[in-house]
This record gives structure tokens, sequence and C-alpha cells, in this order.
């Protein structure tokens, strides 16, 4: 049983390894990364579908003791940002311009596609399955003296979550019959 972390991990990378550019949680303590890359925060991590679970007995750890297995499927949304800034780079000896609104235009559409066909079982071999992907709007944003250029989605995602609890067993059991 793999964790919600494992999961989104697994997603993660698989998603980084489509684009072919790092894949940041943001809000983290760490030097910005040079453009092109991708940001995400979790907006939901979990969202039921306000049923009851399924629920199961397994044997427990120790003699008289069971475990209470639940699983549901619920959702989990998360916000991807391709980040990009106009620059120039050398390519092949020559001088590039680089315009960074198409660069993350096309980055987040890369990603998008990614959720929608392209990593169809990536995603599924992490644990989930792709609800609903949104479209690609700007999220331009200022830094210092230039536009940092964004454009960002959001996925819905289901996934499967088991929670285990450990309770007791009646054994010898005897009951009075009425004579």
């Amino acid at each position: 049983m793999r964790s919600y972390i494992e999961k989104r991990n697994a997603l993660i990378l698989a998603l980084s390894n489509f684009v072919g550019c790092p894949v940041l949680m943001d809000s983290q303590v760490e030097p910005e990364m040079e453009p092109p890359f991708i940001v995400y925060p979790i907006t939901s991590d979990y969202t039921p579908d306000n049923g009851l679970g399924n629920y199961s007995l397994e044997d427990g750890s120790t003699e008289g003791t069971a475990v209470e297995v639940r699983e549901e499927q619920p959702t989990t949304t998360m916000s991807f940002t391709a980040c990009s800034i106009n620059r120039v780079e050398e390519k092949d000896g020559e001088q590039v311009s680089i315009l960074g609104a198409d660069e993350a235009l096309e980055l987040a559409t890369l990603a998008q596609g990614f959720f929608l066909h392209g990593g169809r079982y990536a995603i599924q071999k992490a644990g989930f399955v792709v609800v609903d992907v949104t479209n690609a709007t700007s999220r331009d944003a200022l830094e210092l003296d230039e536009m940092g250029r964004r454009f960002g989605f959001d996925v819905r995602l289901r996934y499967t979550r088991t929670d285990l609890a450990e309770v007791d067993t009646v054994t010898n059991v005897i009951t009075k019959q009425k004579e």
C-alpha cells in the first residue's frame, strides 16, 4: 500500500520526465530554478465522494486482533504553472531570443497533454486516474523589473485511500440456550 505522498512523487517524476524540465512543489525554501520549469501546489489533497467507503476485515498482527480496512476513492486537485522569462540564449553559436510567454504556454500545453493522453500509463502506475483538466490560462507575475511569464492549469485526480484500524476480536463465545 503506497501513501498519498509516494503516489504524488511518482506522478511528479513521470510528469518531469515527460516534459523534460523540473517540476517543483511551490513555496519551498530553495533558490528558483533557471527557466523553464513547472511549479505546483496541492490545492486539495482529499475531497471525499461522501460515501462511507468499503469495509473489510483482515487478520491482525497478534492473536485476538483483526485489522479493519476502510477504502474509498476521493479526489485530489493539483495546480500546475509553467514558468519562463524573456531571455536571450546561445544555441549552436548563435544568439536566440526566447519569448517567455510562448515558452510557458508550450510547456503548459505539453503538461496538459501528459494528463489528457500521453502520460496515462504513468498516471495509472502512480495510482491515479484523471477526472478533469482545466484550460491553461495566464498567471504572469512581476519579478523585480520584468514579468515572469506563466501559464497554468488545474488537474483533478482520483486515487484509492486506505485506512487501517486494529480492533479486538471476540473468541470462545459461550451462549446459553433456553431449555
